[in-house]
């Protein structure tokens, strides 16, 4: 009877210790990393961002805004001639650098169409060293060190469910243990995607969700977009890094993913892969285990619970 007890209570423990390695934190406010330096965001509709996830009443419009239908009726606003007249005023308040883009200021007959614009050839330095993954998109990098099924965030204990994420156990046990990317593009980024290595497509599948906000202010208040709304999944096929798996994650307001790819086809690194409407929204990566090592600057600060800054083609890591 008492070594019984002497085993329940050392299961006790070595389930609690197993818990805390697990325990990660996750980005719940408005500040990231540029070059060292930690910089406050300008949140796009932050006000109404915090409404929305913060105050009671708010929470009763979430139920409305998350929605696809409303999404798709912001699109259609957003690719009507009548929402040009909001990009000079975007462009001034986001100093959004437009020497950058193909296309002239004036030349742009919708939002939606200055939204989702292409930048000039050159305008970023893709590294092509052959065993170094690049980041598929300018955006606000996160990353997570071997998930597993009883990975939390600190913030409410939330647990990350990597069976529902890919809405596959076999692709859950797969994965697990691997590392998590994940690269948050806010409404004043270049919104098109990239591969990040030279990859064939093994498949291709939507996951159906919701449309919450990708923002820190939606994890702080106990969501989890990236397993609640809707994504793309992609499973890629590379020599280097063996498979990994692609998820653009749909945000609220977005009105539309759209990939530029098909099955078991090859690409390269730096290809055009697609590109969201308008919206912030997420593009995230898993590895396997013991496949990437992940540059020091980016785990500190995510250890730290902070996003880093980065550009389409910048170096995230190498392969181990």
């Amino acid at each position: 009877m008492i070594q019984k007890k002497i085993r329940v209570i050392l299961l006790m423990f070595a389930t609690m210790n197993n818990l805390k390695t697990n325990l990660i934190s996750f980005p719940t406010k408005n500040y990231f990393y540029d070059n060292e330096h930690l910089v406050k965001e300008n949140v796009y509709n932050g006000m109404m961002n915090r409404f929305i996830y913060e105050k009671k009443l708010g929470r009763c419009f979430r139920a409305i805004l998350n929605r696809a239908w409303f999404s798709f009726l912001t699109g259609i606003y957003y690719d009507s001639s009548f929402s040009k007249r909001s990009i000079k005023n975007f462009v001034s308040k986001y100093n959004i650098d437009m020497s950058e883009c193909e296309k002239n200021i004036d030349e742009f007959k919708t939002f939606n169409e200055f939204f989702t614009r292409t930048l000039k050839p050159g305008s970023r330095q893709i590294d092509q060293t052959i065993n170094v993954l690049i980041s598929p998109a300018d955006s606000k990098l996160f990353v997570i060190e071997n998930i597993t099924k009883q990975t939390k965030f600190e913030i409410k204990n939330l647990n990350f469910d990597l069976i529902k994420f890919f809405k596959s156990e076999e692709l859950a046990n797969k994965f697990e243990g691997g590392a998590l990317l994940v690269f948050r593009l806010a409404p004043y980024d270049y919104h098109h995607f990239h591969f990040p290595f030279d990859a064939k497509i093994l498949n291709m599948q939507v996951i159906n969700g919701i449309y919450d906000s990708v923002n820190p202010v939606a994890y702080k208040a106990g969501y989890l977009p990236l397993i609640e709304n809707e994504r793309h999944l992609t499973i890629l096929k590379s020599d280097i890094f063996g498979e990994v798996a692609f998820v653009s994650v749909g945000a609220m307001c977005v009105g539309k993913i759209v990939e530029n790819y098909q099955e078991n086809k090859n690409y390269k690194k730096g290809d055009d892969a697609g590109y969201f409407a308008f919206g912030g929204s997420t593009v995230a990566m898993m590895f396997k285990k013991d496949q990437l090592k992940i540059d020091e600057r980016f785990l500190k600060h995510s250890k730290e619970g902070y996003e880093t800054k980065i550009r389409f083609g910048e170096r995230v890591g190498v392969k181990i």
